[in-house]
């Protein structure tokens, strides 16, 4: 027999476990992390997102709060804590052994149903995995001590205005000083997601030649010629978008990431949990606007009928559900093979998969949006009631489908990563 419903019962409004059904993924970590998760963004976030927004930031004190209550390290690791971290917090008492990527999709489930304090960790969503994967141990024991413990924050800066996501033609230099000791690095990033209010950019550079061999990855700290200034974007204030401009900055050449010429294998191997990261948020952004466009299509009269009496709007509400399940199940998938494979074999065999994911998830979303939108009306439009969030949700479809790459640039990506697997798999064959 199923157990109970947990969160709303509307249709489509909570994954399948949830409600209560069978599932192969989800243990009682997961439904613990879950309920600590939605507890403390009800007591913290729910109440003041509102005057957040009309502020244009959140509280610096919250970040610091945020990591006294264990969001940080999980949100630092992705889908699997590494032992160095056991001794700082972890949000609903997670063990760090038993943390997988299934604990990694619920947590972002349930921030992205917290609202705005999802923007708050961006920068450390993509920001600290290089760091984690490819710096110095003594790299790490600086930083990571400073950030896991919110006292300082962190960034990826990449994308630059004139290169987009052609990652391989970024222009920002970063040469050494004669005594080898540091580099200078001159030039801009653009999008920067976090970067008002970072104290590290971990940039891609230029330190050699053209093309992905010459790009390097280097940890920037907030000094002295770098400056940051806000970009307005569609989506609101609140994830701090940020032109950053580097001129003759200075830096320690102990804070290369790995070695010169690793940048870009190191950027890509980033973007696939940023991609698969994406589409967590993207799928509770589709359940929040589903369950209030039930809710009103359920209590909304009109031509003497409810919303929900009339076939046209049932048919509206079955296509969202349909493309929002599979969206779910599809990125299931793709999180369980991640467990059971090595982060090397992972990029290789699902870097095309996610990148498709990720479209996927955009398209399902601006599907989502509109047709919600279109339930609610002129509530669809404003920013406050009962639409309040659907509106929001709409505006916000262009940071699913913008960031992480464009999607011809990844619909591109995908195909020609199935076509290098096709033809490995026929060599090996013709070697036995």
């Amino acid at each position: 027999m199923a157990s109970s419903a947990y969160g709303s019962t509307l249709p489509w409004a909570e994954p399948s476990w949830y409600t209560g059904r069978p599932t192969p993924y989800y243990k009682e970590s997961h439904k613990r992390l879950r309920d600590a998760v939605r507890q403390w963004c009800e007591e913290h976030i729910a109440p003041y997102t509102e005057e957040w927004v009309a502020a244009g930031a959140v509280p610096p004190s919250l970040y610091a709060a945020c990591a006294k209550a264990g969001f940080l390290v999980p949100i630092a690791s992705g889908k699997a804590i590494p032992k160095q971290w056991s001794n700082y917090p972890i949000i609903g008492g997670t063990k760090p052994e038993e943390w997988d990527g299934f604990h990694d999709f619920v947590l972002w489930d349930e921030l992205m149903r917290g609202g705005s304090i999802a923007s708050l960790f961006i920068g450390l969503v993509v920001g600290a995995p290089p760091l984690l994967k490819f710096a110095s141990k003594q790299l790490q024991d600086k930083i990571f001590p400073e950030i896991l413990s919110g006292e300082k924050r962190i960034c990826l800066a990449v994308t630059e205005p004139a290169a987009g996501s052609d990652v391989r033609n970024i222009t920002t230099t970063a040469e050494k000083t004669p005594d080898g000791k540091h580099y200078i690095v001159n030039g801009e990033k653009k999008w920067i997601t976090n970067g008002m209010f970072s104290d590290y950019f971990m940039t891609a550079v230029r330190t050699g030649g053209a093309g992905a061999e010459g790009i390097s990855m280097l940890l920037i700290p907030r000094s002295e010629g770098l400056r940051t200034r806000k970009i307005e974007v569609i989506a609101g204030p609140l994830s701090s978008t940020t032109y950053v401009t580097f001129e003759d900055v200075k830096v320690p050449a102990e804070y290369l990431v790995g070695q010169e010429g690793q940048g870009f294998r190191q950027t890509m191997v980033n973007f696939n949990h940023e991609r698969l990261w994406i589409a967590f948020q993207a799928i509770r952004g589709c359940r929040i606007a589903l369950n209030d466009a039930f809710q009103w299509a359920i209590k909304r009269e009109a031509f003497d009928k409810t919303l929900i009496e009339q076939p046209v709007l049932r048919n509206k509400l079955g296509n969202c559900g349909r493309k929002v399940e599979s969206l779910q199940a599809w990125t299931e998938q793709i999180v369980y093979e991640l467990e059971h494979l090595s982060d090397a074999e992972g990029a290789r065999i699902l870097g095309g998969t996610t990148a498709l994911l990720k479209v996927q998830a955009g398209m399902v979303c601006k599907y989502v949006a509109e047709e919600c939108l279109k339930i609610m009306g002129g509530l669809g439009l404003t920013k406050t009631g009962q639409g309040a969030r659907i509106e929001a949700f709409y505006r916000s479809v262009p940071s699913y489908v913008v960031p992480g790459g464009s999607e011809d640039v990844l619909i591109d990506l995908g195909v020609r990563e199935a076509l290098k697997l096709h033809r490995q798999a026929e060599k090996a064959k013709t070697k036995l």
